[in-house]
């Protein structure tokens, strides 16, 4: 019996023989990969510090490990699932408690602030995320992070690399821009694909992003949209073109800036992207 675990608790089946029972298979489609052991869902809960008072959003309940986990931790949780075969499975099957509330719906379709006001707090959110829409789901939350606390999701291990990534890297972008200047980031597990079923080809970590409640400029995300398109090109050059601003205005704010006018985008730390945007809406505005 682990640690906060009652001798009756029931565990979740495991993914194969779950599936079994109801004559399925994961949904390559889908990017379907469960994690298979209940003791890795309550290690990632517990290293992200989520407590007995805190209502959780699941995103993507899959076959409910992970929403097990966090249902032993935490007061309430809310799961959302698109697959309508697992959610039948998550409401028939008798291992997920009372605090557990399963809704179906496409995690790239939520919204963010209607669900925050509905729960009159701050979002502490949860997932293991299928690969394939991991890039666009984060960057839907970095534009509402005005409603997170908390984020703990498992990712491509090659993701979490450019969430985490410094300046002058190769993995450095616009996601590790906004990461740096939003949370506190830390990489508490990395799981090899031997953790999930059916295994993917490469390796997962788990991200624990602690919000700074710091409010970014709106203008960033378009900044950081022109600064990280065509990587090879200067980024003064770049800001020339998207920008109603004569080149030597742009290298004023540069100079200013401490920025070499031949600097690239990925050798820009978070910090001058902040100052390089609030600059360049001053410059525009009433243009």
């Amino acid at each position: 019996m682990l640690e906060g675990l009652g001798p009756g608790t029931p565990w979740p089946p495991k993914p194969r023989e779950l599936l079994g029972r109801y004559g399925l298979s994961p949904r390559k489609a889908l990017g379907q990969h469960f994690l298979k052991d209940p003791r890795v869902a309550l290690k990632m809960v517990d290293l992200s510090g989520v407590g007995k008072e805190d209502l959780v959003v699941e995103l993507g309940a899959g076959l409910g490990i992970l929403t097990w986990a966090l249902a032993q931790r935490v007061k309430k949780v809310i799961a959302y699932e698109l697959d309508e075969n697992l959610i039948a499975i998550l409401q028939r099957e008798p291992f997920l408690p009372p605090n557990v509330e399963i809704r179906p719906g496409h995690i790239l379709k939520l919204n963010w602030k209607s669900l925050a006001e509905e729960i009159q707090a701050p979002l502490i959110i949860f997932g293991n995320l299928p690969y394939y829409l991991s890039g666009r789901l984060i960057y839907s939350l970095y534009e509402n992070h005005r409603v997170l606390r908390q984020t703990v999701f498992m990712l491509q291990k090659e993701v979490v690399d450019r969430l985490l990534s410094p300046p002058g890297t190769k993995n450095y972008g616009l996601l590790s821009v906004l990461t740096a200047l939003l949370a506190e980031a830390q990489r508490p597990l990395v799981l090899s694909p031997s953790h999930f079923y059916p295994p993917p080809e490469v390796s997962s970590a788990v991200v624990n992003l602690k919000f700074k409640r710091k409010l970014l400029p709106p203008e960033i995300f378009s900044l950081l949209k022109v600064a990280f398109s065509q990587r090879r090109k200067k980024l003064l050059r770049k800001l020339e073109k998207a920008y109603p601003l004569e080149k030597k205005a742009l290298e004023k704010i540069f100079q200013e800036l401490g920025l070499d006018p031949n600097v690239r985008a990925e050798e820009v730390p978070p910090d001058k992207y902040l100052f390089l945007a609030e600059r360049l809406k001053e410059k525009t505005s009433g243009r």
